[in-house]
């Protein structure tokens, strides 16, 4: 019985392994540290790629100091394309628009601002952290540390970059430089069937 039960042993643990789920893999980003040790705020430009879920960091020459994973708006709430501005930087932002309520009195979590269309009574309201901000659009969008998930647009409009990285392009950015958001190629249009 024994040699029948460490026989089948290794079969019951592969078996228990098919059914892990395999790890979720980290946002990658590189920095070459010449180039970013040189970059001064007033050349730096962000490139942002939403087909590939790519920010690039570079000089006035397009030489890349940075490159990193990124997440943009989900289908919805997708990111604005376009030209734009850094327009306020913040080490310490609060989101106005999405966060979670808590009961003033007990305490009690009563879930995420977006599933209340008018706040509960009594609730006390607490946006969601967003380090590192910097503002494109002034309804809401910008660059801030929030969670990537590599090559998927997850955020409700702004780019969230992982909080190793956004602290690296904070600090060589300043309020005006220049942030061009690439929009992806449009679907290949397929010509309908003809009878």
């Amino acid at each position: 019985m024994r040699r029948l039960f460490a026989g089948c042993l290794p079969l019951l643990l592969a078996h228990c392994a098919w059914n892990v789920a395999p790890p979720a893999p980290s946002p990658v980003f590189r920095v070459d540290t010449a180039r970013y040790a040189a970059l001064k705020p007033a050349d730096a430009r962000i490139t942002v790629d939403l087909a590939a879920q790519k920010a690039r960091l570079t000089d006035r020459q397009g030489m890349i100091a940075l490159e990193t994973d990124i997440s943009t708006g989900k289908p919805g709430h997708e990111t604005p394309a376009g030209r734009f501005r850094v327009s306020e930087k913040l080490a310490d932002k609060r989101s106005t628009l999405y966060g979670r309520y808590r009961d003033g009195k007990s305490g009690l979590d009563l879930g995420p601002s977006t599933d209340h269309p008018k706040p509960p009574k009594d609730a006390i309201y607490e946006g969601y952290s967003m380090p590192y901000w910097m503002r494109l659009t002034w309804d809401g969008v910008g660059i801030h540390v929030g969670h990537v998930v590599p090559g998927k647009a997850a955020s409700f409009g702004c780019i969230r970059v992982p909080a190793a990285v956004q602290p690296l392009i904070f600090e060589k950015t300043r309020l005006g430089t220049p942030v061009e958001v690439i929009a992806p190629p449009p679907a290949p249009v397929v010509p309908l069937a003809t009878r």
